[in-house]
């Protein structure tokens, strides 16, 4: 078992980066998503890594040895593609076997991987069948159990899921997790799918425009965004955002934007000292803004007047998009609430998980840890 380890790793496409000056170490046996938009960089790292990319510069290592001028098929990885790219006229035992096969592998020890492979996938009762007679989630699987038996060192996973409904995702996703568990083998996987990346990852790594923004735990991230972007991109629905200045008031600080006045609690309000008189980039997340009659009783309420634009009922819970001073603000409240459309309510804003960030810069002041 190995780290991966990228050392001031750049590749450049005519001229331009596609990804620059990486630095990231992957523990052995860790499960790393790399995720952010398109044209971030994070198929070109996988790519990379693969071998299927060429480095421009900086280093590249697998375990001890540097891996820039290794064949990929000398890495010791296994990939998965978003695509399953599976023969169509072999049957699934034969699709799972066929690299072995290449390799010379004893046909004894084939039979026992595939088997073990299919029983962890749970699709020892399909190795007969031929791809077309498979529902898309089983393809998947045996995309997946393919990779298994060659017992890699590093599984590398670009967007598996993206071709499966939103059933399937949820049931595969859980199905990947589950299989990191049991192999302890490390995972590298690429989603634009923020969900994915949160409900799946060890840690994730967020790039854009080639540049990787910050590496941490999913919770670290929501809690603790390094800059706009990061805060941004993780967290679904998206933060609300606006710009407001940091008074001194006879209160203490308070964030006037427009016709909102919200108080800054103590502990938010020391790293904003420097920043009175000024403009800031105030982030509040829709799960923070509540229904006064449903609010929980330990969060420090700040009351804003909005008008209801738009209520989409979740079920357990309910959108609510809204305009204050005709800027949208989007929630996610009880869904026993009595907001509607064109009304105009008042919402609460807690207060002591607000983000605040410099709007020149981007980088964050204070977070909501």
């Amino acid at each position: 078992m190995s780290d991966v380890v990228f050392e001031d790793v750049s590749k450049r496409f005519d001229g331009q980066y596609a990804v620059k000056d990486l630095n990231l170490t992957i523990p052995d046996g860790e499960f790393v998503v790399l995720v952010g938009p398109s044209g971030s960089g994070k198929s070109t790292t996988l790519r990379m890594l693969a071998g299927l990319d060429d480095i421009t510069s900086g280093k590249l290592y697998i375990g001890e040895r540097v891996v820039n001028n290794v064949a990929p098929k000398d890495r010791d990885i296994a990939m998965v593609f978003q695509s399953y790219a599976l023969y169509p006229h072999m049957s699934l035992y034969d699709n799972m076997a066929f690299g072995l096969t290449l390799k010379k592998v004893p046909k004894d020890e084939i039979r026992r991987r595939v088997q073990e492979a299919a029983s962890i996938l749970g699709i020892e009762d399909l190795l007969d069948r031929k791809p077309r007679a498979l529902s898309g989630g089983q393809r998947q699987r045996v995309a997946l159990g393919r990779a298994i038996v060659r017992d890699p060192e590093v599984f590398l996973l670009d967007e598996p899921l993206s071709n499966l409904d939103a059933k399937l995702r949820v049931q595969t996703r859980a199905e990947i997790t589950k299989l990191h568990q049991r192999l302890g083998t490390t995972f590298v996987y690429v989603t634009h799918d923020q969900t994915e990346a949160m409900t799946m990852a060890s840690r994730i790594a967020v790039l854009d425009q080639g540049v990787l923004q910050q590496l941490g735990t999913p919770q670290e991230l929501y809690d603790h965004p390094t800059n706009v972007f990061v805060a941004g991109f993780i967290g679904s629905p998206a933060i609300n955002f606006f710009e407001g200045t940091v008074v001194e008031a006879q209160e203490g600080l308070v964030l006037e934007s427009q016709s909102m006045r919200l108080p800054i609690p103590a502990d938010k309000a020391r790293p904003l000292q420097g920043h009175k008189g000024k403009k800031i980039l105030f982030g509040m997340r829709p799960e923070n803004v509540h229904d006064p009659a449903f609010r929980p009783s330990d969060i420090q309420a700040a009351p804003v007047k909005a008008t209801v634009d738009v209520t989409e009922l979740m079920g357990n819970e309910v959108f609510l998009h809204m305009l204050v001073d005709g800027r949208p603000l989007l929630a996610r409240v009880d869904p026993r609430t009595d907001a509607r459309t064109d009304h105009e309510v008042e919402i609460v804003f807690d207060m002591g998980r607000m983000y605040a960030f410099d709007p020149e810069t981007q980088s964050a002041i204070t977070t909501a840890g």
